[in-house]
C-alpha cells in the first residue's frame, strides 16, 4: 500500500511527497515500486530495502574484512550498484541472494584493490565490532585455515552461500571450491577430534 501526501498542483512551494509503504511487503513488491513507481515511491520502496537488509550485509562484510569502517563503506556501494542496476534483476523475488551476491562482489573488488595499492605491505586491521552467535565456537577453528579457506567457510555457514554462488562470483570453479571448503573442515575436524569439542554449526553443511 502506498500513501502519498495531499498536495494543491497549483502550489509550487510544497515540499516532496511524503510517502509511507507497509514495511510488511515482499521483496518482489519492493522492486517493482522501486522500478516502476513515480520517483518519490522507488526512493521510499528501496528504503524499505535498504533497512530490511543493511544489517545483514554489514554483518557480512565486516566479517570479511575485518574492518568495521571498510565494510561501512563497502556496504554502501553496493546498495549503490543495487540501486543503480536495479532493471537487471531478471527475479525480483530473489533480491537478497542478488544483494548478497552484488555485496560479495564489492569485497573482492576492495580486496584486490587494496593489494594492488598495498602491494605486498603488511595490513594492520581492526577487530570486528560485529559478532554473530557462532563466533566463540568457530573463531578458534577459523584460525586454523587460510585466508581463503577462512573467507569461504564464512560465506558457507555463516551466510548460507552456496558453493555455486562463490564460484560465480570469484570466477573458480565449484569443485575447487568444495576442495577448499573441505580441507578447512578437515583441520577443524582433527582439531576437534584433539579437543573432543564439537562446536554447533560446523557440520551443518554436510
Amino acid at each position: 500500500m502506498v500513501i502519498q501526501s495531499q498536495r494543491k498542483p497549483t502550489d509550487l512551494t510544497y515540499e516532496p511527497a511524503v510517502v509511507l509503504l507497509d514495511a510488511e511487503l515482499a521483496d518482489a513488491d519492493l522492486v517493482e515500486q522501486a522500478r516502476h513507481g513515480h520517483r518519490h515511491v522507488r526512493e521510499a520502496a528501496f528504503a524499505v530495502l535498504v533497512t530490511r537488509y543493511e544489517g545483514f550485509v554489514r554483518a557480512m562484510l565486516n566479517r570479511l574484512c575485518n574492518n568495521s569502517a571498510e565494510a561501512d563503506e563497502l556496504a554502501q556501494e553496493a546498495f549503490l550498484t543495487a540501486w543503480l542496476k536495479l532493471n537487471a534483476l531478471q527475479q525480483p523475488e530473489r533480491f537478497r541472494g542478488w544483494l548478497k551476491q552484488l555485496a560479495y562482489r564489492q569485497f573482492l573488488h576492495g580486496y584486490r584493490r587494496q593489494k594492488i595499492e598495498q602491494k605486498y605491505a603488511a595490513t594492520v586491521r581492526e577487530e570486528p565490532s560485529i559478532e554473530l552467535e557462532t563466533d566463540d565456537d568457530l573463531e578458534p577453528l577459523l584460525a586454523l585455515c587460510s585466508p581463503l579457506e577462512r573467507e569461504l567457510m564464512i560465506l558457507c555457514y555463516a551466510f548460507e552461500f552456496t558453493h555455486a554462488e562463490i564460484a560465480a562470483s570469484r570466477n573458480m570453479a565449484v569443485g575447487t571450491i568444495k576442495s577448499h571448503v573441505h580441507r578447512a573442515k578437515q583441520k577443524m575436524k582433527l582439531f576437534i577430534e584433539q579437543t573432543e569439542t564439537l562446536p554447533s554449526g560446523v557440520n551443518s553443511h554436510g
